[in-house]
């Protein structure tokens, strides 16, 4: 029977001490571990395998779960049979289609109460070229992990090429490896040497090309560290005219910053991109616009906060207010493809966190998604774990959207229907608040399962996991 393979780049195992993480320049994120999450949407019951393969391509430990119908899977690092100290990638293959998402928790470094931690999606196919759009190299402040997966069959040859935030090649380039079937390559990039760029002035940032020199697929994800939170993102196979940031927040409360973060926009074409951004509120509506361009393989950072790449970034801050709740939408005027993240900080009671997504193109969206993890738990008089859930309408119709929430044996335990999303806006759907949600409750006060999201338009979505001092965001998973 044929099985559907799905590609998770990790560091896996109880407590890993990663030595790329200890002995390169700070931040220092601690030990990592990854708990990964399999969600079978698929009619019939799944037979779910994953192998966890060192850095050598051998496959040092399998794990297996019979998975039911609509059901979902944790397959936990502590059970992983891995030892302390293990580094390396992981497949997950099953007999039915599902989706799968990684969750990665890092202890006993640099942040205020020694944790953080991340999330991205597992890959379904990978690709012979990928782009990275948003990258750090600032010693003891700011830095990025590249961790390159070979997702085919035989040794991938791999070169990196790495490129400013003006678009300027790095003289390193390329950085090349040879990866094994299924194994993986990670880079510390405060470990290569990248030069100091202007901004930020007091290390490197910008972005990376990934090819596979003799046309084998791969898959990349990008771990972001600050010294009080992390997060992590996907890199992309390719790019977009107009790209929707469904989630953009600038939100300041007396003095007190809590909601804000930067928007990296890459343009992937051979020629200058003339871009237009619109800044929209959750009804759509466009409360300010301006134009800008961006040379060939430069990226731009429109931060909410702090000095952004906008023309006159004071009217950009001006006018999204001290508490917006909105999103950017991005085109291209002249045709170059652009592939953007959100870097995303939020800041509750002293407590700093951060999460990533990808920002989608609107000619990428679905009919149906699937998020294979979703939260509704409460411990005592305090929430443990919550979701909020974004659903964006890619299409210049109205879309129709039910969500169904199943829970991890497969049972539906709530069908939320009749929410109309009107063209190129987003909808939010909080398990906690109950934002558009009829009846949250319903879902009672331990859920965690999965959400089969289904429209009769074209849409993209994300969803952001909201822990009491840690959030990870991850992209939904189309169909």
């Amino acid at each position: 029977m044929r099985r559907v393979r799905s590609m998770i780049l990790a560091v896996v195992g109880l407590l890993v001490v990663a030595s790329m993480v200890m002995a390169a320049t700070g931040p220092n994120p601690g030990s990592g571990s990854t708990d990964v999450r399999f969600f079978n949407f698929s009619d019939n019951t799944a037979t779910v395998v994953i192998d966890y393969i060192n850095e050598s391509g051998t496959i040092e430990a399998t794990r297996s779960a019979t998975v039911n119908s609509k059901g979902s899977y944790d397959f936990l690092a502590a059970q992983s049979g891995l030892g302390d100290g293990w580094n390396g990638a992981g497949v997950i293959s099953s007999d039915q289609e599902g989706a799968s998402v990684a969750f990665v928790y890092w202890v006993n470094g640099d942040s205020a109460d020694g944790t953080t931690a991340a999330a991205y999606q597992g890959v379904p196919q990978g690709a012979t070229t990928l782009y990275c759009p948003s990258l750090a190299a600032r010693p003891n402040k700011q830095k990025s992990l590249i961790a390159v997966q070979n997702a085919d069959t035989g040794t991938a040859e791999v070169e990196l090429n790495f490129y400013d935030r003006a678009g300027n090649a790095w003289n390193g380039n390329p950085v090349q490896a040879s990866i094994p079937e299924g194994a993986s390559r990670t880079w510390d990039l405060t470990e290569l040497s990248l030069p100091t760029t202007t901004p930020p002035g007091d290390g490197w940032l910008g972005s990376v090309q990934i090819r596979s020199t003799n046309n084998k697929r791969l898959a990349a994800i990008v771990t972001m560290f600050w010294r009080q939170f992390s997060s992590a993102y996907n890199c992309v196979s390719g790019g977009d005219t107009t790209i929707i940031f469904p989630d953009v927040k600038r939100r300041v409360f007396n003095g007190v910053w809590r909601q804000y973060g930067g928007n990296v926009i890459q343009n992937l074409g051979n020629q200058t991109a003339n871009i237009l951004v619109e800044v929209l509120d959750r009804n759509g509506n466009v409360l300010y616009n301006f134009n800008t361009t961006i040379p060939p393989l430069a990226s731009r950072g429109f931060n909410t906060r702090f000095n952004a790449d906008a023309p006159n970034p004071t009217a950009f801050h001006n006018a999204m207010g001290n508490d917006f709740n909105g999103a950017l939408r991005v085109t291209s005027t002249n045709g170059q493809p652009l592939a953007a993240v959100n870097n995303g900080l939020t800041v509750i009671a002293g407590r700093q966190r951060a999460s990533t997504y990808v920002a989608e193109g609107v000619n990428t969206g679905s009919t149906t998604l699937y998020f294979p993890a979703v939260y509704r738990i409460v411990s005592g008089n305090d929430w443990a774990r919550f979701s909020a859930i974004i659903i964006t309408n890619t299409s210049d119709t109205i879309a129709n959207v039910t969500l169904r929430f199943y829970d991890k044996a497969g049972n539906l335990v709530l069908t939320d229907s009749n929410n109309q999303i009107p063209p190129g806006t987003s909808a939010g759907f909080n398990t906690r608040f109950g934002i558009s949600l009829d009846n949250p409750e319903a879902l009672g006060s331990n859920f965690e399962g999965a959400v089969e999201v289904i429209s009769d338009q074209p849409v993209v979505g994300l969803v952001n996991t909201n822990y009491p001092d840690q959030q990870a965001t991850y992209n939904a998973y189309k169909r």
